[in-house]
């Protein structure tokens, strides 16, 4: 193009319809624009080199200037002969403008090369390419679109695309101050050229989709085109297909790619998601042991609601995650969604507390004749803690004994936490004798189960009860506070030799008399 441009120009000097009958006749031919499609004047930007300059077919405002050449700019075009240098400050703009029919609601690619000069006659701090649509030259009216700021020296390629809100005549391009420059009152200064030769229309995607489950290829997508008049192909990546529909997808990413005859092209990423219903199973078991009245309930999310429940096998569907009055046992569930995507929940273990019991039970008779010292004390399994305890129908009580008992019959009732009750009943007798504690003088640890451990026979209401057992050589080899305590005849884990033992018992007697008694016991080995 450029040898036939550059003889029409050296023929026509200054007739710019010669350039334009050539630029259409070439441009035609190498690319089927079509009417949707909007021609640009002079895209290379080619003109006599100088300053406050602007090429055939563009308006300029400010002073734009063909380069190279003016003000010290040198560096070589990167298509035809000239290009278009800008610089700007906050208080000076410049740009140029062509005259061409933007329509509202069209979407446009226009390329360029662009490069920052950070000497344009004064020094400079960044570039910035911005577009504008408008009525007039200098008409800002829309801001379409913007590179930022940028620092490369070298031409870089751009591409914009833009859709104008309105039906405007002319598009600027602009060296826009983005920012204030410490530098000189030209903050922005850019070179341009190769301008694509149109504004090409370009079509807007709009993609729908249709997801599918997971391990499942029954996801959809379906991809719409808007803003264009001329006919386009369709490609979708991957795999390859040519329509605007497509379905049998599996879960991933996918693109879909527009092209029109005139090159212009969009894409848009998608993604088929994998639906995967997953459920969180709570068991809510019996409040007591063979009610029966155990509940399993669901929640659920992923997925498309309304989710339907088929419960332990059952072909008629529910909508309401919860099953009650259960027994024990193991049981399934199968849950469905509104695309078909399902979850097998399967051994979904329900069982009720353990029995509530009478695990042990132990009681303490009446010491001797003038006391009240009887004792009940219980051991509970099964139910569901903490356990409540009544005695012939007496408050109930946090404590699993009752002591200071009379000689007589007593019923008892446990509960647990969930009012589950069992009952029992237990004998407390009298021993008919004198009240008084006996310390034996002998004992033989030998394991026969006859007289193997040392400790005082209580006949006695006793409290603050201490024995102490004293060696020889006057060392403690036994204390204990336990009116049922005893000594095997070890100490520290060591048989003790045979011999004479020391003993020291104190307590206070059911009379309130404080008793101190000694004396001595033999170790038989």
């Amino acid at each position: 193009m450029k040898p036939l441009l550059c003889k029409c120009l050296q023929q026509w000097t200054g007739a710019w319809k010669c350039v334009t009958v050539v630029l259409l006749y070439l441009l035609s031919a190498l690319h089927p624009l079509t009417a949707q499609d909007i021609l640009l004047k002079n895209p290379s930007l080619e003109g006599t080199p100088g300053q406050g300059a602007v090429p055939p077919g563009w308006r300029g405002r400010g002073t734009p200037d063909i380069q190279p050449g003016a003000l010290n700019i040198t560096q070589p075009p990167s298509d035809g002969a000239t290009y278009v240098g800008l610089h700007s400050g906050l208080s000076w703009i410049e740009s140029i403008s062509q005259e061409v029919p933007l329509k509202a609601g069209k979407t446009y690619t226009v390329s360029m090369d662009l490069a920052y000069a950070p000497t344009y006659a004064f020094l400079a701090c960044y570039a910035n390419m911005t577009i504008y649509a408008g009525n007039t030259p200098s008409d800002t009216a829309e801001r379409l679109w913007s590179t930022g700021e940028f620092y490369h020296t070298n031409w870089v390629r751009y591409s914009f695309v833009f859709t104008p809100g309105r039906d405007y005549k002319f598009i600027t391009f602009m060296a826009a101050p983005w920012k204030p420059c410490d530098k000189s009152i030209y903050g922005s200064a850019l070179l341009i050229d190769h301008l694509s030769d149109a504004l090409l229309e370009t079509p807007q995607l709009a993609v729908t989709v249709r997801s599918t489950c997971k391990g499942e290829n029954r996801g959809e997508a379906t991809v719409t085109v808007k803003g264009v008049t001329q006919p386009y192909t369709v490609k979708w990546n991957p795999g390859g297909q040519t329509t605007e529909h497509i379905t049998g997808l599996a879960p991933g990413n996918y693109e879909v790619t527009v092209k029109l005859p005139s090159g212009a092209s969009a894409t848009k990423q998608v993604t088929v998601a994998g639906w995967e219903v997953k459920s969180k199973v709570t068991v809510i078991p019996s409040a007591c042991y063979g009610q029966n009245n155990n509940t399993i309930e669901m929640t659920t999310d992923g997925g498309t609601a309304p989710y339907r429940y088929y419960f332990n096998g059952s072909k008629n569907a529910v909508y309401t995650p919860s099953f009650s009055k259960l027994t024990p046992g193991n049981y399934r569930v199968l849950v469905k969604d509104e695309e078909g995507c399902t979850e097998h929940i399967d051994n979904i273990t329900v069982a009720e507390p353990a029995p509530l019991e009478i695990a042990g039970m132990r009681t303490k008779d009446v010491s001797c004749t003038s006391t009240m010292d009887g004792k009940i004390s219980l051991e509970i399994a099964g139910g569901t803690p903490p356990y409540a305890f009544s005695l012939d129908n007496n408050a109930w009580q946090a404590s699993n004994s009752w002591r200071g008992l009379d000689a007589g019959s007593f019923h008892f009732r446990v509960k647990d936490t969930h009012e589950c009750e069992t009952e029992g009943s237990a004998m407390i007798n009298r021993n008919i004798r004198e009240c008084a504690v006996f310390v034996p003088t002998a004992f033989t640890p030998n394991n026969d189960g006859q007289n193997d451990w040392f400790r005082a026979k209580v006949h006695d209401d006793v409290r603050e009860f201490n024995l102490e057992v004293y060696s020889r050589w006057g060392q403690i080899v036994f204390r204990t506070g336990d009116p049922e305590g005893s000594w095997n005849g070890d100490f520290r884990g060591s048989p003790q030799p045979g011999g004479t033992y020391v003993w020291i018992l104190t307590y206070v007697d059911s009379k309130q008399q404080a008793r101190k008694q000694t004396g001595t016991v033999m170790l038989i080995r």
